[in-house]
């Protein structure tokens, strides 16, 4: 093992795998870090090629792939465990969730217009099959409201109603236009983590296309 990204991300692996185990009890923490360990080792001209960033682009990136690679790993040991399929997680992206946002926001029930063009984004099933898409919409609502009471204001004021002007918004949220797209898309991203988080990164992105905290 390469001495230098041993040293250097040694504590990085033993948090991440602490973390995961944490998460999924099922799966033995060095396991986990076994895992992260050969992502160095499958990755050499990745980590080559990332190690020429600037320190924080580079840990971000480096970090992100190693949270895939133990996230991976878990959830396919824990399929062995409980008997479910890697297929049945899904992850929610913003297009979805801002799709059912007025419809939760105003109380309604039926099937949003939007939604059923997002039917390619479904890996199982048509979105307006059964029930699913109130499935959907419960999850998405229960997350709703578990947002502090400041982020359910922004997305109310955002998708309450409908042809809303980014000006009118950010006259509401008294900030500007761009300071009222931040707060919405922090906002949205706090939603996704509640409903399971970011659908895995890629490594082919670049340190530009790094997801910003919602904080």
């Amino acid at each position: 093992m390469d001495s230098d990204y041993y040293h250097e991300y040694l504590p990085m692996v033993n948090t991440l795998s602490a973390e995961y185990h944490k998460k999924y009890a099922m799966v033995e923490k060095n396991d986990i870090s076994q895992i992260m360990w050969m992502w160095f080792v499958t990755h050499p001209a990745k980590y080559k090629e990332w190690s020429e960033l600037p320190q924080k682009d580079k840990e971000k990136l480096i970090g992100k792939s190693l949270r895939n690679a133990a996230l991976h790993f878990c959830e396919k040991e824990k399929a062995k465990v409980t008997g479910y399929e890697i297929l049945d997680l899904y992850y929610y992206d913003s297009s979805v969730i801002e799709a059912f946002l007025p419809s939760i926001i105003l109380e309604s029930y039926e099937i949003p217009q939007k939604i059923k063009d997002l039917n390619f984004k479904f890996s199982k099933g048509e979105t307006n099959d059964g029930n699913n898409w109130l499935v959907l919409r419960a999850d998405i609502a229960s997350a709703f409201y578990k947002l502090s009471e400041a982020k359910q204001n922004v997305l109310r004021v955002q998708f309450g109603s409908e042809h809303q002007e980014l000006v009118s918004i950010a006259a509401l949220l008294n900030t500007t236009p761009d300071g009222a797209r931040m707060k919405v898309q922090r906002a949205v991203n706090s939603l996704i983590k509640i409903l399971g988080g970011f659908r895995p990164f890629t490594e082919e992105a670049n340190p530009d296309k790094v997801e910003e905290s919602d904080e």
